[in-house]
């Protein structure tokens, strides 16, 4: 027989399912719930009743239709002596509304977990325990108890239900499985592999074998989707499972969707979803999943079961976010949770960060290959995983802001004076909120790092649930990111971070007036909680054109030094196609940036005059991109600036136009922006790129928490806040130019901390395989006109670009 081991809480559900999607409809996560809570009741309970148990361990197994079904879970409280009982112990911040659900829904899922401990008590000792909720108010502590009583010719009549709807649920599963491994000998798409991307599939085949964790760095061109994709996915199938593959942004899906189509193509029977955010996949304006006003989240659950959505979503080969959308309008479902419904059962998800990362994920959904525990884990492939560290800490990083609450209260002048009134009570919490900050820090504005106790939101708290209540029950339409809804949100965000503190997290108040007050809960490094999250997968693949130094990314993502693979690949181009020439003479500290403008254009002018063709200038801000271009012109070139906030279309329009064959093309961009990362510019759309100097992190309050944070920690605190960072961007900007192993391009690296060792130590070592000083010029304008194969008829006894070379010495201080 086969044996599913499940944990009460995914056992104990309603069979079939019922109900809507909200807050406490005991299908998720409860908000505001701490550990802490439960401790304190259970120790109390323990002086109160010398025979209380805390965590009772409690487990039965069921044979049904060839399984074994094992159920296992613990008690919150066992007490055999005066009287007998069991305790459910449920904390919540609207402790009403948690009541009134268990009390109103029939076969609500606490109460089904609460009656299957009572029931498997029952069956062992033939007595049957008496059942309660104790119900936790976790602003104040109180307490208050519900009964229940243990039917048992309804509960096994329950019970028979869902054993049934277990095995029909996990004939489904093996049946993935079996495909799964059927369709696992997927091959290359392509007549030949690239010589770097064979050795990429070689090293990950082979240490997939063994199991881990792997970083690698493989340059832009590489083919590196597809060779990470392909043994990857070829391991998942072989034991049945599925492969998750995330991005930092959802635009940059369409590298992977290509990557899978393309395996597609040549007779891989596989099934592929690209999740979309719930906001894109939502009908509404507003994101809110109450069924009060959301008919897409009342009875969702009910819905579900009743037309069999699960089985129609397994007939569809194709799953997208139109079908999804179709289906979900039809019956009047979620589309972003029947999007998530897909995922058990096809071979391929690609994700943004969110859906394992964020503390708001949906990591074991998304890993789910069995009901039960599993000894078989999906393959996890994270992208641009240079992105992760910044991401992930931006997780637990939230704000309380003053201007926030403001809008609220402007939002509602129009309705009704019962809703204004508690508006401005609220208003008024927040005034004597940031007040009382003010005053404890003498009337200094900040930034400062402050301590803050959870206590203190509950005024803010306690209005604000009144407020949310009565404003969805209104005739108030709500509208695309609505002040009641955005402060809302900020409040619960702030309050579940700050409920659980870490020393990775800082309370900052900063107020440069009094409408102009925020309270930020700010993280410098997340990596305990990556860390956890791979426990999810199998094996966890980590790949970037910019993770060096490796120590350092290994620290920030969380990966173990002896269980992780550290390699990095070359390119498989002609090395003589591409020139790498640093510039020492320059200087683009902030101290120094006045004084070497004037340099900066001469050389851009002289640079791209050498040999005409398309070139992006990249920078470490806007302000010093301005700077620069400012009054510039470059004979024979257009000029294009990057601005800030650009449209979609007027970014498109750039693309557009690096392919047009007149008139070449001199664009100025910032690192780390949207025209330096995840896009190819192929052939002569993009012949060099200049970049002007390393985008270290702007220095600020924040920043500097960072280096103190990496200081203690690693003793590295500016290289890990502000160097190793910088060094991604300009790695990034720099591999725009070559994509192909027909493409020529060049490479100008403006500023002499390129030469310096720690900088040195991020750069591909194939930019430095003698040593960096060979990247250091001493005849720029013959350099470069040698590179392009053009005759020498200037005089290159000088430097010819930068004439007051001598200007700089390397022995500057940084």
């Amino acid at each position: 027989m086969k044996k599913l081991l499940l944990g009460l809480t995914e056992f104990a559900i309603p069979s079939p399912l019922r109900g809507s999607i909200e807050t406490y409809s005991g299908y998720g996560r409860l908000p505001d719930v701490g550990q802490q809570i439960h401790l304190e009741i259970q120790e109390q309970r323990a002086r109160e009743f010398p025979s209380y148990e805390a965590e009772k361990w409690i487990t039965h197994d069921f044979s049904h239709r060839d399984h074994t079904i094992s159920v296992s879970g613990r008690m919150d409280g066992f007490c055999s002596d005066p009287v007998l009982w069991i305790e459910e112990i449920k904390s919540a911040y609207d402790i009403d509304k948690l009541r009134a659900k268990i009390a109103d829904q029939e076969d609500h899922p606490y109460k089904r977990q609460l009656l299957t401990y009572g029931y498997f008590h029952w069956l062992e000792t033939g007595d049957e325990p008496h059942l309660r909720f104790c119900l936790v108010n976790s602003r104040d502590h109180s307490e208050e108890f519900m009964d229940i009583a243990l039917d048992i010719p309804e509960y096994e009549a329950w019970l028979a239900r869902r054993l049934d709807d277990i095995v029909e649920k996990e004939k489904l599963f093996e049946a993935a499985r079996k495909r799964r491994k059927k369709n696992a000998a997927v091959i290359f798409p392509f007549a030949d592999q690239r010589p770097g991307q064979k050795e990429l599939m070689d090293t990950i085949s082979s240490n997939l074998k063994k199991g881990g964790r792997m970083l690698l760095q493989a340059p832009t061109g590489l083919g590196k989707t597809m060779g990470v994709t392909l043994p990857t996915l070829q391991d998942s199938l072989s034991r049945g499972q599925k492969l998750i593959y995330l991005t930092a942004k959802n635009s940059q899906h369409s590298v992977a969707e290509d990557a899978v189509e393309r395996l597609q193509n040549s007779g891989a029977d596989i099934r592929a979803l690209s999740l979309l955010s719930k906001r894109k996949m939502c009908f509404k304006e507003e994101v809110m999943c109450d069924p009060h006003y959301c008919e897409y989240a009342k009875d969702h659950y009910t819905k579900m079961a009743d037309n069999d959505l699960s089985g129609k979503l397994l007939k569809k080969k194709n799953l997208n976010e139109k079908s999804l959308k179709l289906l979900a309008e039809k019956y009047e479902v979620c589309p972003f949770e029947l999007q998530m419904e897909s995922t058990a059962f096809v071979d391929v998800v690609i994700g943004d960060y969110n859906y394992v990362f964020s503390p708001y994920n949906v990591r074991e959904r998304l890993s789910k290959n069995s009901l039960g525990k599993s000894s078989s884990l999906p393959n996890l492939v994270v992208d641009e995983a240079h992105n992760l560290p910044g991401r992930a800490a931006d997780y637990f990083s939230a704000q309380l802001t003053m201007e926030a609450l403001q809008q609220l209260l402007m939002s509602v002048s129009d309705l009704s004076a019962e809703i204004h009134e508690l508006a401005e009570r609220l208003y008024a919490r927040g005034q004597d909120f940031f007040a009382k900050i003010l005053e404890s820090l003498d009337g200094q504005r900040g930034p400062k790092v402050i301590t803050l106790a959870i206590e203190e939101l509950d005024p803010l708290r306690e209005l604000m649930a009144k407020l949310l209540n009565m404003y969805l029950q209104s005739d108030q339409p709500l509208r695309a990111e609505d002040p009641v809804i955005q402060f809302h949100n900020q409040l619960v965000n702030f309050a579940d971070l700050l409920e659980n503190h870490r020393d990775e997290f800082s309370v900052i108040y900063e107020g440069t007036s009094t409408r102009h007050q925020q309270v930020k809960i700010f993280c410098s490094d997340a990596a305990w909680w990556l860390k956890a999250s791979y426990e999810d997968f199998a094996n966890v693949i980590a790949f970037s054109a910019t993770l060096k130094p490796f120590e350092y990314y290994r620290e920030l993502l969380g990966l173990g030094v002896d269980e992780t693979l550290c390699s990095e690949f070359e390119t498989p181009f002609p090395k003589e196609n591409r020139k790498i020439l640093v510039v020492p003479q320059v200087s683009t500290k902030l101290r120094d940036r006045a004084a070497n403008v004037s340099k900066i254009k001469s050389g851009i002018e002289k640079i791209v005059a050498v040999q005409p063709g398309n070139y992006f200038v990249f920078f470490p801000s806007f302000d010093f991109l301005e700077k620069v271009a400012v009054g510039l012109e470059i004979p024979g070139f257009e000029m294009i600036r990057q601005h800030r906030n650009m449209e979609r279309s007027q970014i498109e329009g750039v693309f557009e136009r690096l392919k047009e064959k007149n008139k070449p093309v001199v664009i100025f961009a910032v690192q780390g922006g949207v025209f330096s990362e995840g896009v190819d510019y192929p052939g002569d759309a993009l012949i060099g790129a200049i970049i002007v100097g390393p985008a270290l992190p702007a220095f600020n309050f924040e920043r500097e928490l960072v280096r103190q944070f990496y200081d203690k920690k690693f003793g590295h605190g500016f290289n890990y806040a502000y160097t190793f960072p910088a060094m991604a961007r300009t790695i990034q900007s720099a591999g725009r130019v070559i994509r192909s192993a027909q493409d020529r391009g060049l490479i100008v690296l403006m500023d002499r901390r390129f030469l310096e060792p720690t900088y040195v130590a991020s750069m591909p070592k194939d930019w430095v395989e003698d040593n960096v000083g060979s990247l250091e010029s001493k005849s720029i304008l013959s350099d470069l006109q040698a590179f392009w194969n053009l005759k020498n008829e200037d005089d290159t006894s000088g430097d010819g670009i930068f004439p007051d070379s001598g200007a700089l010495s390397h022995s500057d201080s940084p």
